[in-house]
């Protein structure tokens, strides 16, 4: 099964905390090494412009925007997706209009370009290689594809909705329950 570019949605059952009501992009799904992805919809208590200003890099977007939280994995490590740019960029692009990259180049190149679609994260999301196979097996998440504009235009407390409705499923209709993937 191909992950990369979709995203995973937690289902009701999954009751651990980091990922309750979540969606995942995948940036990276490789059956001999893992999955790595990054919690779309996830804000954190940081603010970017307070992060920028630790790293000496001028951050022109709104001064409230939230450094997002990845997932629980390596907090201090930073990640970048942001909207197509001119010039050589140190990125990877994961689904079309969306690219990634960890590089403090492309951290300022972004900090300082207005009107471009980017959010930062700290953190991420992994799996081992086979759990996420595992953990889909027993219901605890739903994978799709993205629907347009949920990376960078939908905002985060209304990611899960959209993204179970994109999928032809009511929210509203999903009844919570239990389940222990540990």
């Amino acid at each position: 099964m191909d992950l990369n570019g979709q995203i995973l949605i937690a289902m009701p059952v999954l009751q651990d905390p980091n990922f309750d009501k979540t969606v995942i992009l995948i940036v990276e799904h490789a059956q001999d090494s893992g999955t790595f992805g990054l919690v779309l919809n996830r804000p954190g208590k940081l603010q970017v412009q307070g992060f920028c200003d630790e790293l000496g890099v001028k951050w022109v977007g709104k001064e409230n925007s939230p450094l997002y939280v990845g997932g629980p994995v390596n907090p201090s490590v930073g990640w970048i997706l942001h909207g197509p740019m001119d010039g050589d960029v140190e990125s990877s692009e994961i689904i079309p209009g969306v690219h990634l990259s960890a590089s403090e180049d492309v951290l300022r190149r972004v900090a300082s370009t207005e009107h471009l679609n980017r959010r930062l994260f700290s953190g991420y999301s992994g799996w081992s290689p086979g759990q996420l196979a595992m953990e889909i097996r027993a219901g605890a998440w739903l994978t799709s594809d993205a629907p347009k504009g949920l990376v960078f235009e939908t905002e985060p407390e209304k990611a899960w909705n959209t993204a179970m409705l994109h999928m032809g499923i009511d929210p509203f209709a999903l009844v919570p329950g239990s389940l222990d993937i540990s």
